[in-house]
């Protein structure tokens, strides 16, 4: 009888002046059932509370036996970041989990790890669920789109560490480098596996969510590099004011006019979700409806 192998996951998370947000990211990976993981932060120098609130951490994940690095060090954004915390990692798989984001359950890594060794898959996959203004409902992942947008949300990927290895974040791109790789891949031919499994709830207060204009003409360089055909001109016009717009709205609006906007478009879209919520979630958005 062969030994049961069980792939090791390499979680990250990357921060910089991060504060409270970061206490229940930890909280969500410390919670994990399956143990057969590390957990890496990597700081960008922060000068807040942000390196004593994780070293207030450290004992807990090594009574459960978990090697738990913290790293603090300027560094050059986002993607060089992680792109430093890749090259540290060990996991056969690698998430990326932001500083105010958590996994959706204690048995998120047990519920994908324990049924499959994904020998065959470079990228595994899985729902999200997007938090605003107290408000919950799912990220629309769709593979088949992902010429046109990003495919999932970076927070419920595993990816295969030889891949980031060989082809790390391209730091050119200030926003979108996550969405570059995964095209990248995709041209590429390599697996993408869809778990089934909720991963992540995600905090609507991101770089890329809050840069809407921004990350919608990276997002166009970035499908130009990799040869995508670009909308008609007028077409190209059209979203780009409305890009324009929003980002004006998000800019100059109240939170309250906002909020009623959205609510709106959350009844339209039909983005009405029910979700049971974990301890370290309940006290963040939940509240604030």
């Amino acid at each position: 009888m062969t030994e049961e192998i069980k792939p090791f996951v390499s979680i990250i998370t990357v921060c910089y002046n991060a504060g409270e947000e970061l206490t229940k990211t930890i909280t969500s990976v410390l919670a994990q059932e399956y143990t057969d993981y590390e957990y890496i932060i990597k700081d960008g120098g922060s000068t807040d509370q942000t390196l004593s609130i994780a070293e207030s951490f450290r004992e807990s994940f090594w009574q459960k036996g978990i090697s738990y690095r913290i790293v603090s060090e300027k560094d050059g954004g986002i993607y060089e970041a992680m792109n430093i915390a890749v090259r540290l990692s060990e996991g056969t798989w690698i998430n990326f989990m932001n500083a105010g984001d958590c996994f959706y359950s204690a048995s998120t890594l047990a519920d994908i790890f324990k049924k499959s060794n994904y020998v065959s898959d470079g990228i595994l996959f899985g729902d999200a669920i997007e938090c605003e203004y107290g408000h919950y409902y799912r990220f629309r992942k769709s593979l088949k789109d992902i010429e046109s947008r990003m495919p999932f949300s970076h927070q419920s990927a595993f990816v295969n560490r030889e891949l980031l290895i060989r082809y790390p974040f391209k730091t050119e791109f200030r926003i979108g480098a996550d969405y570059d790789f995964l095209l990248s891949m995709h041209q590429k031919g390599y697996h993408f596996k869809d778990t089934g499994v909720i991963v992540c709830i995600i905090s609507k207060t991101g770089v890329s969510s809050v840069q809407l204009y921004d990350t919608f003409t990276e997002t166009i360089r970035i499908r130009e590099a990799h040869g995508v055909r670009p909308p008609s001109e007028r077409k190209l016009k059209r979203m780009l004011w409305e890009k324009e717009v929003k980002q004006f709205v998000m800019d100059k609006f109240p939170d309250v006019i906002k909020k009623k906007i959205r609510q709106i478009q959350w009844v339209i879209r039909g983005q009405n979700l029910s979700v049971d919520l974990p301890e370290w979630e309940k006290s963040n958005c939940s509240g604030n409806m």
